[in-house]
């Protein structure tokens, strides 16, 4: 992802005349500069904006100039070969994409900026604003960085999101064949309980014999237990409809009560306020008889709407007493229908004819058959059970501790190397190391220290240090980026560690080839910058200038 040019206007405290900022296609050291608040960091924001369509802790409607309540931003780029054009902004609520000349339906907002990441920009968000645009107001350091966030950020880095694509896909494949597996495994106890009692029939079928009579009354039985389940299941129905009126009922009385409460607490505001004598606004008089009518009403109405209350809290104690009585008597009709054992009827009858025509053949032909559908289970569970292992293996191998890892294990010498020469370069006495799960160490004279134990300066060195580290390496990821902001990235470091840091930005914009912004509040001395621009407010709106 190549940028080629940023347009904006009323983006935060910049005004309505279009700003525009063009990256060049040569390598350079640039310095942004301005007091604060003259809006050095909106640029950056401004470009995380175009891209992703979202600012970390910030609402769109929080984004325009205190004027106008609208902005708009554009992005130019290169992604690949692709010429990409985004067009952003509110008021009105804009978002339209062009890519090769072609005008992209943007319908489905956020399926079109799924498709710009994973497509275009191979660069999520959060490794954007943590590794090409870093602000010393919420930069999250590597070295401290949460688990997640820095396990995205290598992912990105060592291109390991099509591992994570497979180990996602695995994993729900394997989540099947559990399901699978576990199907099966009922499916072949539901079969095994079901020979049992096949086998019991057969044996019962060689000792018993039924009468015609006993299957005519189980016959008659039956007969009874449907005709009441169908009237008990009618009952039912027509309760449950009356159980849905006097719960609208309730609900209705409940909001009546809650606006005649309402009402009460509004008057009593008006009694207190004539009460008081005197309007705490304007310094009028309230001891007047108009007032004295007024407060008399209130205190009419008032009592008139406690009584609504106590007549609807009786309706409503009425209408729950009825639901009462009507949950009561659907239950007694869900408990008959329980007792009807209408589906125990009709399995004793079959069972009985069965017993009564002495024919053991269709129970032979069902065992039969349950034992073929056993061995298909079993010979299924083997196979479920075999692919399942395979696909563990292939997750052993794609998971953090397989192929991730060894890859990973290759670059993290290179990383140390890295930031052990800046560190010697700056003359910082840390040695900072990340191991194969890019857990950082930092040790100074042999022994270990935290990060948080560090002083400000010394956490920049570092975080410097390693930042440059990850960028080398995410630069062979992302080929032709060319940008690198670092939002007040000098503050709290010594005269001789600014010039340090200048040395490695210079040599580091020739050797990735990228344009690189130092924000910073001041002039930087004894460094010879390719561009220099200054922000400044000179009506109210921030402004840039071009110093050379």
């Amino acid at each position: 992802m190549k940028l080629k040019k940023i347009s904006w206007k009323n983006f935060k405290s910049y005004s309505n005349a279009m700003t525009e900022l063009v990256f060049d296609n040569d390598p350079s050291l640039n310095l942004i500069v301005g007091t604060n608040g003259t809006g050095k960091s909106s640029i950056a924001d401004c470009i995380i904006y175009a891209l992703y369509g979202k600012i970390d802790g910030t609402n769109n409607s929080d984004i325009p100039n205190r004027i106008n309540k609208n902005f708009y931003v554009k992005i130019e780029l290169d992604c690949n070969g692709h010429e990409i054009t985004v067009e952003r902004g509110l008021s009105p609520n804009l978002f339209n994409v062009t890519i090769d000349g072609v005008v992209i339906d943007t319908a489905g907002k956020n399926n079109v900026q799924t498709m710009l990441e994973e497509n275009y920009y191979k660069i999520p968000y959060s490794v954007f604003k943590n590794t090409l645009i870093l602000s010393i107001n919420d930069f999250k350091s590597l070295v401290d960085l949460n688990p997640s966030d820095k396990r995205n950020i290598i992912d990105k880095i060592f291109g390991f999101t099509e591992y994570n694509l497979m180990t996602k896909l695995i994993k729900e494949d394997i989540k099947m064949l559990d399901s699978s597996i576990s199907s099966n495994m009922g499916s072949l106890k539901t079969a095994s309980v079901s020979i049992e009692k096949y086998e019991q029939q057969l044996e019962e079928l060689k000792n018993n014999e039924v009468s015609q009579e006993e299957i005519d009354e189980l016959t008659e039985k039956i007969n009874e237990a449907k005709k009441l389940k169908t009237t008990n299941e009618e009952n039912i129905k027509k309760l449950d409809e009356a159980r849905k009126k006097l719960d609208k009922q309730t609900t209705e009385k409940n909001m009546d009560i809650r606006d005649l409460k309402r009402k009460i607490e509004d008057n009593k505001k008006k009694i207190k306020l004539i009460d008081s004598k005197k309007c705490p606004t304007c310094g009028s008089s309230l001891d007047t008889d108009e007032f004295h009518k007024e407060r008399e009403r209130l205190v009419n109405e008032n009592e008139s709407c406690e009584t609504a209350i106590a007549e609807m809290t009786s309706i409503i104690t009425d209408l729950s007493n009825k639901i009462r009585a009507v949950d009561s008597k659907k239950n007694v009709f869900v408990d008959a229908i329980n007792k009807s054992r209408l589906t125990d009827l009709v399995s004793d009858l079959k069972y009985k004819v069965s017993l009564r025509k002495n024919n053991s053949q269709p129970l032979l032909n069902l065992k039969e058959s349950l034992n073929s559908q056993i061995a298909q289970l079993n010979e299924e569970r083997e196979m479920l059970s075999k692919k399942k292992m395979i696909y563990d293996c292939v997750m052993q191998i794609l998971g953090d501790g397989g192929i991730k890892e060894y890859i990973a294990s290759k670059y993290i010498p290179t990383i140390n190397q890295i930031i052990s020469e800046m560190m010697e370069f700056m003359g910082i006495n840390y040695n900072v190391v990340f191991d194969r799960t890019f857990k950082a160490t930092i040790t100074s004279n042999g022994y270990n220290v935290t990060y948080n134990s560090l002083s400000t300066g010394e956490k920049k060195r570092i975080d410097f240090a390693t930042v440059v580290s990850f960028i080398k390496l995410l630069k062979l990821q992302l080929g032709d980026m060319n940008l690198l902001f670092l939002d007040e990235m000098l503050a709290s470091i010594d005269i001789n560690g600014v010039a340090d840091m200048m040395t490695i930005l210079k040599d580091l914009s020739v050797e990735l080839n990228m344009n690189i912004f130092l924000i910073h509040h001041a002039q930087v001395e004894n460094v010879v910058f390719d561009n220099v621009l200054e922000t400044s407010k000179p009506d109210g709106f921030s402004k840039i200038t071009v110093l050379n």
